[in-house]
C-alpha cells in the first residue's frame, strides 16, 4: 500500500510539472511574465518597472528558443525507460554489493540517495540504522523526526544520473526566465520515479531480501533539500 502511495507521489510531482512545461514556451513564459507584471499579480521589488516590462515584451517576441525548447520536450518523451530502469537496477545491485562486503547489511534499515547539483551526476548513498522511518509522499525536512547520528555507512558512489539528465546549458543566457531550471527539474523527477520502478523490480527478484531490518526505507532528495520516500520493503 505504502509503494502504491509512493510512486503515486513521485508521478503527480513529474506529471504536474511536465503538463505545466508542455503548456508553455520561452516567447510565453516570458510573455506571461510581462501580463503578471503589467496587471500587479507580481511586484517588482528591485529595478523600474518600466525597464522591466519593456525587456519582457521584447523578450516575448524571440521564438528563437522555443523550437530548442520543443525539442528537449521531445527527447524527455523517447527516453528508453525500459533501459533505464535496468541500468539503475545494475547500479542499486552493486551498491548493495558494497553493503554486503562491508557487513552492514543486517545493521542498517534505511538508504537515502543524495545528489547535488545537476551537473554532478553522482549520487552517494547514506545507510542508516535500526529507528522508525516516517512514510514521505510529499518532500519534506526530516531533521526533527530522526536521528542522523545513526549513520552506519556512507557509499560515495551510489547512483549516478549522468545518462538521464539531459544538459539544459542551451538556455543558460535566458534572463528573467525558469524554463531551464524547470527542465532539469523534470528529469530529475523522472529519475526518482525509474528508480522506483527498478526497485519493485528488485524486490520481485529477491535482492532486497539481504535487509533483515524492516520495513526497510529508501529515500532521495537533493543535497540540502526536503527528503522524499522512494521506496519501502
Amino acid at each position: 500500500m505504502e509503494n502504491t502511495q509512493i510512486l503515486t507521489s513521485l508521478e503527480k510531482q513529474r506529471n504536474d510539472l511536465l503538463d505545466h512545461l508542455r503548456s508553455t514556451s520561452v516567447s510565453k513564459h516570458y510573455q506571461k511574465q510581462y501580463d503578471d507584471f503589467k496587471t500587479g499579480r507580481i511586484v517588482l521589488v528591485h529595478g523600474n518597472l518600466a525597464t522591466m516590462l519593456k525587456e519582457l515584451d521584447e523578450l516575448s517576441k524571440q521564438t528563437i528558443y522555443d523550437e530548442i525548447y520543443f525539442k528537449k520536450l521531445a527527447q524527455f518523451d523517447s527516453f528508453d525507460n525500459e533501459a533505464f530502469i535496468e541500468n539503475f537496477k545494475q547500479q542499486f545491485k552493486g551498491m548493495f554489493n558494497k553493503i554486503t562486503d562491508k557487513g552492514k547489511q543486517d545493521e542498517i534499515q534505511a538508504i537515502f540517495i543524495e545528489y547535488d547539483f545537476y551537473y554532478h551526476f553522482n549520487s552517494f548513498a547514506a545507510c542508516y540504522g535500526i529507528q522508525e522511518y516516517p512514510l514521505v509522499l510529499e518532500p519534506r525536512y526530516t531533521a526533527n523526526e530522526l536521528d542522523y547520528t545513526k549513520q552506519v555507512l556512507v557509499i560515495e558512489k551510489g547512483i549516478n544520473f549522468k545518462q538521464k539528465w539531459l544538459s539544459c546549458e542551451e538556455f543558460d543566457d535566458l534572463d528573467y526566465c525558469e524554463i531551464k531550471s524547470n527542465l532539469e527539474k523534470l528529469f530529475q523527477l523522472h529519475s526518482r520515479v525509474l528508480l522506483h520502478k527498478s526497485l519493485r523490480r528488485l524486490e520481485k527478484d529477491g535482492a532486497l531480501t539481504i535487509f533483515k531490518n524492516r520495513p526497510f526505507s529508501f529515500f532521495i532528495n537533493e543535497h540540502d533539500c526536503e527528503e522524499m520516500s522512494l521506496y519501502i520493503y
